[in-house]
């Protein structure tokens, strides 16, 4: 095997639950060219692992659909490695012309697949451990952390935000509070992030509220009922921004959510929040590392769940 693609899917848990298998492929044929495609979003950190050496971007006209499968195909891959089921990543892999096809039984129109593999639950690293496997991958980590680095200048542009913000490395706290714009029932109630805000500030520890740029004005709602002004970073550099901040924490505090799978990629502990997904398949990796808050709905977290978990921390 020379070459690969991996058609990866569209959130940045989903690319994080890859990343372990992609490098598996790298150490265990240190001369493959490897290729990604793989929505824009996500594209700067999975630069930044260094695992791929040419990425395809992913984007919704026709014409820009035509013109990718052009450009696979001119690369002449032998072998494609499907994470994504979508009948656009399937359809593309076949008009492309590669020869080797492997994917999951349960995509749509796995009739374009050539080889494919049981899948169990949703998405998952065990789930892409089952599918390398069948191409004779073998020795994968269990876990992804400790594989994507944070660059010199990402670092360097963190430490000046710290500094402005009169910050230090590790001696404070990110919290998350939304979810995208699909999984708005892994919300919790505005109230809870405002009393556990209120704690954190009561005992003299300083957080930072983390989000995207849409949801800024959502975020500030909350915060400005917070007994005093906290802090807010909506990185404008995207998600390797986001990875530099996250980096330089002493705890994350989130709903089940790519930021949340983020911190612990970068082996920071997470006190992570789950309603109706299971933990046990999607948790922080590895889970016995990080704290599990589970109920059957999101809403019915509350701060005291939270707030007592974060008793049992050292944060200073």
């Amino acid at each position: 095997m020379d070459k690969i693609i991996f058609f990866n899917m569209n959130q940045l848990g989903d690319l994080l639950f890859a990343l372990p298998v992609i490098k598996a492929v790298k150490e265990q044929y240190p001369n493959i060219k490897t290729y990604s495609v793989i929505k824009s979003n996500l594209a700067e950190l999975l630069k930044e692992t260094c695992l791929v050496d040419k990425i395809f971007i992913k984007e919704k006209s026709l014409k820009s659909k035509i013109k990718l499968i052009s450009e696979i195909k001119k690369e002449q891959i032998n072998t494609a490695c499907l994470f994504s089921e979508s009948p656009e990543s399937l359809i593309t892999a076949y008009l492309s012309k590669i020869k080797k096809r492997y994917g999951f039984k349960t995509a749509s129109l796995n009739f374009l697949l050539t080889d494919t593999v049981e899948k169990k639950g949703v998405p998952s690293l065990a789930n892409n451990i089952t599918l390398i496997k069948a191409l004779g991958i073998n020795n994968i980590q269990k876990n992804y952390t400790n594989i994507i680095k944070i660059n010199f200048e990402t670092e360097k542009q963190t430490d000046v935000w710290l500094k402005n913000n009169n910050l230090e490395n590790k001696k404070f706290v990110v919290v998350s509070i939304g979810a995208s714009k699909r999984r708005q029932e892994k919300c919790l109630q505005q109230s809870v992030w405002v009393e556990v805000l209120n704690k954190l500030i009561e005992k003299n520890i300083e957080s930072v509220v983390v989000g995207a740029i849409w949801e800024k004005d959502n975020i500030e709602k909350i915060i400005n009922k917070c007994n005093k002004k906290v802090k807010l970073f909506c990185p404008t550099g995207g998600l390797v921004e986001l990875a530099g901040l996250i980096k330089k924490a002493a705890l994350f505090i989130g709903i089940d959510s790519g930021a949340m799978h983020l911190a612990a990629s970068l082996g920071i502990k997470c006190v992570a929040l789950y309603g109706n997904t299971d933990p046990k398949q999607i948790g922080p990796q590895p889970l016995e590392k990080h704290i599990i808050i589970k109920k059957s709905s999101a809403k019915e977290i509350t701060a005291e769940d939270i707030l007592q978990e974060l008793n049992k921390i050292n944060l200073g």
